[in-house]
């Protein structure tokens, strides 16, 4: 269950993170992508990034 998990953390935090925290998060993300190597996991740190700034441009346009 590890993974779906972690995930499923993930998704709360996402949701309950304030928007500087998302922005700081993304922004770590961002630069720990310029240190990695592996594609497979470069692929998976971009996924979370678009989420991120998924979840931020939904949140300019809630109501």
């Amino acid at each position: 269950m590890g993974i779906l998990f972690d995930m499923a953390a993930f998704y709360r935090w996402l949701e309950e993170a304030s928007e500087r925290e998302l922005l700081a998060r993304r922004d770590e993300a961002l630069n720990m992508e310029n240190r990695i190597s592996d594609v497979d996991l470069k692929s998976d740190l971009r996924r979370l990034v678009r989420m991120i700034e998924e979840e931020l441009v939904a949140r300019k346009f809630r109501v």
